[in-house]
């Protein structure tokens, strides 16, 4: 356990410190269409694959985008059954926590073709992103696992296995794990 956390916070810190400068950060409030609207929008000056995570348009991705914010990332793959059930509940506590200052984020290590094909497929909405290069590169060694980041960067939570993220009980862990 301490390996997973060990590697989730040097990820932070690479995110931390990659050189792509983010617009103007999120107001409070934002909904889940303006997340997609910032990933959209990225610049394309930084190397997609020598960042972190990057988008399914194949722009580098740094979390910076959101500081400020609280962030919580489902690890996830479109060969993973328990992942896939878990991403409605994921969408739906997202929305549940839309006005609280939350960037809901998925992220696969498959190739962005697969993601997009499997998303195209099942017609699942949601801001999935792509991470780089593989889980076992960042102490994820199981699918499905969650983290939740604070507003300044640092994880605080990580869950491992599926859950279904709307239900009180979750929607609690959650809140408290940010307070």
């Amino acid at each position: 356990m301490k390996k997973i956390l060990l590697s989730l916070l040097l990820f932070t810190l690479i995110c931390a410190c990659s050189e792509q400068s983010p617009p103007t950060s999120p107001e409070a409030g934002s909904t889940a269409n303006d997340v997609q609207q910032i990933l959209a929008n990225l610049n394309t000056v930084a190397d997609p694959e020598s960042s972190t995570y990057q988008t399914l348009q194949g722009k580098a991705l740094d979390l910076q985008l959101f500081a400020g914010r609280k962030i919580f990332i489902n690890y996830w793959a479109s060969w993973c059954a328990p992942c896939i059930e878990e991403i409605p509940s994921i969408n739906r506590a997202a929305q549940i926590l839309s006005e609280e200052d939350y960037v809901f984020l998925f992220a696969s290590d498959e190739n962005i073709e697969t993601i997009s094909l499997f998303l195209d497929e099942r017609g699942f909405a949601g801001n999935f992103i792509k991470l780089n290069p593989f889980f076992g590169s960042y102490g994820i060694n199981a699918v499905p696992s969650s983290i939740l980041v604070d507003e300044s960067g640092e994880i605080i939570k990580s869950w491992l296995g599926a859950f279904e993220w709307d239900s009180p009980e979750m929607i609690a862990e959650i809140r408290s794990a940010s307070e």
